[in-house]
């Protein structure tokens, strides 16, 4: 094995109303309290709005919602978590989304992280379904994420 090798990746759980979602540490920009965002017209419902972060406009979506659920506003433990777009359009560099509470620290590696099979069809906007620390969460497809948004916005 060489030295310089990965073997853990620093992530957060991101707790939803019934599921948690695993992002690398590296895509998160920000984490701060729930802020309302400004609604936009001619748009899904899954997408709530638009909220003025640092002198940029970040849209907000809402993942329960894009996986087929219903938009549920977070309550006073909710978070919204600013993230990094992979994709490197100025058009749209950050998308935030919201948690139901405060977000937690995870380290993930070989050990303690493993493929999980859901009764459900998790549609495109999910990666895969794992057990982390034998707690199920799902690993969403940023890139689909961004289509989804870049696809809305335009």
């Amino acid at each position: 094995m060489r030295e310089d090798a990965v073997t853990e990746v620093r992530s957060v759980l991101i707790p939803l109303v019934e599921n948690r979602l695993l992002l690398p540490n590296a895509v998160v920009a920000e984490v701060m309290d729930y802020k309302k965002p400004e609604a936009r017209d001619n748009t899904p419902e899954w997408f709530i709005g638009d909220l003025s972060w640092r002198g940029t406009r970040v849209p907000v979506v809402s993942i329960e919602a894009l996986m087929g659920g219903s938009v549920v506003t977070p309550g006073r433990r909710g978070r919204t978590i600013v993230t990094n777009t992979l994709n490197g359009k100025k058009s749209l560099p950050y998308i935030a989304i919201f948690s139901h509470a405060m977000p937690s620290l995870v380290r993930v590696t070989a050990d303690n992280i493993q493929p999980y099979s859901m009764e459900v069809d998790l549609g495109v906007l999910i990666k895969q379904a794992v057990r982390i620390n034998g707690s199920p969460a799902l690993v969403p497809n940023l890139d689909e994420l961004e289509q989804q948004v870049l696809h809305s916005i335009n």
